[in-house]
């Protein structure tokens, strides 16, 4: 992803660099209303024309994982809102940590089971305990 963005800034950079130089060829009396300079300041715009599309193509992809990724983590919450009344508020939550944490990449292991349940014991802890709310 970051190789696109960089391809796509030399592009322009490039593309900027060739205008310039083409802008710079001196004019001839024989020149015709196009000059000298006029297809290389058409291939310079052409490499900024693609090199703009290619940042835009990844920025929309990107934009896409994005509201993929934050319709996953909704359907999280949505399945722990649905489960709490049944498993009850710390075994809903140790799987809410569990299945965000798997969701987000964390490898499958014993790992993931002691922050679900770390998570679950201390966020219970601090609701419950210390500021007295009444968990379900």
């Amino acid at each position: 992803m970051r190789r696109d963005y960089v391809c796509a800034a030399l592009g322009l950079a490039i593309a900027g660099a060739y205008w310039l130089a083409a802008d710079r060829l001196p004019t001839s009396l024989l020149s015709d209303s196009v000059g000298a300079g006029g297809v290389p300041k058409g291939i310079a715009v052409v490499l900024a024309l693609l090199s703009v599309g290619v940042l835009f193509a990844r920025l929309r992809e990107t934009e896409k994982q994005n509201h993929l990724k934050a319709l996953g983590v909704a359907a999280i919450g949505f399945a722990y809102v649905a489960v709490v009344p049944f498993l009850g508020y710390f075994l809903a939550l140790t799987a809410l940590a569990g299945a965000a944490a798997l969701y987000y990449g964390a490898p499958r292991g014993p790992g993931v089971l002691a922050f679900s349940l770390g998570t679950a014991a201390l966020l219970w802890l601090l609701f419950a305990k210390l500021l007295g709310i009444a968990m379900p």
